[in-house]
This record gives C-alpha cells, structure tokens and sequence, in this order.
C-alpha cells in the first residue's frame, strides 16, 4: 500500500468515527437522502467533511489526481463502513468525464444507466426520455448520461419525477431527461457500455469492502458473545461460519483487484463482469452466513450489521446481477472460440 493511499484511509477512517452516527445512519434510510445538500439534510456534515478533505474531487485523471487503483481503494472502503454518500458515483463520474474530456463541476456526481428500450432520445441539444433508479438522482446537481454514441453531463436539480429507495435505504430516483439541461456532450462509441461496466465496477468494489466488513462483524460479535459458558467462536459450527465468511471476502476482494487492474486505462467488460458476478454471488452467502453467526439479530436494529447485509442484498443487483452479467461472460467466452479461453483468463495473447 503507498503512503498516500495508506494516509487517505487513514482520513476517512477518522471522518467516520467523527460523522457516522447510529442516529444520523437512521436518518439517512428514513428520508433516503444521502446525499450532498445542505439545510436538512442527515449526511450534510460527513459529506462537507468529505470534501473538506478532498475526497469528492478524486477521480477526475488530472495531474493532481490520485492513482486510480488509490481511488477505487476510497470506493472499497466507503462500502466497508457502508456510508449513505454518493461518494463512489462521484468518483466514478469524474474519470468517465475526464476520459472524454468533459470538466466535471464540483460537487455530488451520479451516473444513470439506460435500461431496456428506455434508451436516452437527443433533439437539438435536448435529452428526452426517462432515467430510472439514479443513485442518490434527488440529491445530486448533475450526472452523467449515455445516449447512442455520445455521453452526456445533465444538470437535473429540477429534473427527479419519482422518488425511491434500494433495500438499504439508499436514493434510486428517476429523472425526467427533458426537463434536464445539457452541459456537456462529448462523441463516444462505447459510451452505453462503459457507463454500465464502470457503474458495476464501483458496485463490485465497494461489495469486497462490504464483505469483508461483513466479516468484521461477525469476528467481533462471535469472541465477544457468551454461550454456554464460552465465545461462541469456541465452537466449531461457528468457526465453520467464519471460514465460509473469509473464503466468500478473499475471492470477491480478489476479483474486485483484478478488476480495477485491468480496467486503469478504460472499463474491461470481461474482468468487470467476472468481478461483479463473484462479489454478487458471496454477497448472498455472506449475509446469509453473517445472519445466523447472529442468530438472526442483525435483522434488528439492534446491530450495525444489518448496514452493511442490506447493501450486500442491493449492490448486488445494481448495474447488473450476477446472472446477467455470467451471461455476457458466456457470450465472450464462446464467441472468442475454445482456443482463446486460457488466453482470456490469464491476460496473454
């Protein structure tokens, strides 16, 4: 780990212990705000913090910019500590900007990801059409949106048509696009495609810091809960759990890694798809696991877990599952031929 990634952990590890309060947690699911705005807003404080310290203007590829491997270590441990902040969107917004030579404004960033046939419409410098399940679309001044060929930097403060929230009480809004101004437009023949995998690939890196907070937890909890006389980290049912636990942690974190590897100059579907479905599928097993370590009392509030579980459950989904995303693998693997497998898997021509 480098000295400057090393000390900016360090930072928004103190940031948290400052700012994220059980109370100001409950906040942030009851109104699912989580956002960058001022006045009533629960999370204003951690996210003034945040870009007091330089944070939010990461990613943008810049000479003064950290290392993008640095940056997704910031995405990691934001899904570790399981911050209801736009900060991984934000992030990401501002290396798909910088790649296509668009400023990024300053400020809370989000991406919007077209579905299916809701496909993004341009007329005379207009967007038309809708963008469904924004992260954090109410409480964000712009974002970044890919229509056929071209993406698109919108402001969209009067823009949000509905209001809603993921599993884990997180903004997911839709934006009406005409009433939206554009920016900025830059020409980009993949732009569709690398908003998806980059949307998936901060989704898959903050799962591996999920996961392994996931883990932390259930350490903690089981040497610190008594039972028949004894942690409950004595017995071998538990520490049974523990490993599955740490086996599901160590393989998404690794697929996480070589997804952001491979993907420092621009997305690698392939790597990012691999990542995405591996955290999405140990998501699943982990929280199931971290729940019975429990004996179910992470699906309280008594916990801090069921932050982190209820993320594992959303991210998962997010920017494609695991389902859709092993079927794009399928589809790269067979259409490059028996032959070119090992070479696929391995990165060597």
């Amino acid at each position: 780990m480098s000295e400057m990634r090393d000390e900016m952990l360090r930072t928004l590890d103190r940031i948290v212990e400052d700012h994220v309060t059980t109370a100001m947690r409950e906040a942030a699911d009851e109104k699912g705000s989580g956002g960058a705005s001022a006045g009533s807003n629960a999370t204003a404080a951690l996210w003034a913090a945040l870009d007091e310290a330089g944070m939010t203007a990461i990613g943008g590829g810049g000479e003064d910019d950290v290392a993008f491997g640095d940056a997704m270590e910031i995405v990691r441990r934001a899904g570790y500590h399981a911050l209801p902040v736009p900060l991984a969107e934000t992030i990401i917004a501002r290396r798909i900007l910088g790649r296509v030579g668009i400023e990024a404004p300053a400020g809370a960033l989000s991406i919007a990801v077209p579905g299916a046939g809701e496909l993004p419409r341009e007329t005379q410098g207009r967007l038309a059409g809708a963008a469904r399940s924004v992260p954090y679309g109410r409480s964000v001044a712009h974002v970044v949106v890919a229509s056929e060929g071209k993406l698109h930097l919108v402001a969209v403060s009067d823009a949000v048509a509905a209001t809603g929230c993921n599993m884990a009480g997180e903004a997911r809004d839709t934006l009406d696009l005409g009433r939206a101004r554009v920016v900025a437009t830059a020409a980009n023949a993949t732009a569709i495609a690398d908003l998806e995998a980059e949307g998936a690939l901060i989704r898959a890196v903050a799962l591996s810091g999920a996961l392994s907070a996931a883990l932390d937890h259930s350490l903690t909890w089981a040497n610190d809960r008594i039972q028949f006389g004894k942690p409950i980290s004595k017995h071998q049912a538990v520490q049974h759990l523990m490993a599955q636990m740490a086996e599901e942690a160590a393989a998404g974190g690794a697929a996480a890694d070589l997804a952001v590897e491979a993907s420092e100059a621009a997305p690698d579907r392939l790597a990012i798809g691999i990542a995405k479905a591996r955290t999405g599928e140990a998501a699943g097993k982990s929280a199931n696991l971290a729940h019975a370590a429990f004996g179910a009392m992470g699906f309280t509030r008594e916990h801090h877990l069921h932050y982190t579980t209820r993320r594992l459950w959303a991210w998962r989904n997010e920017f494609g599952s695991e389902v859709f995303w092993q079927a794009e693998i399928g589809r790269a693997v067979a259409q490059a031929g028996g032959a070119r497998l090992w070479p696929m898997l391995t990165g060597h021509a």
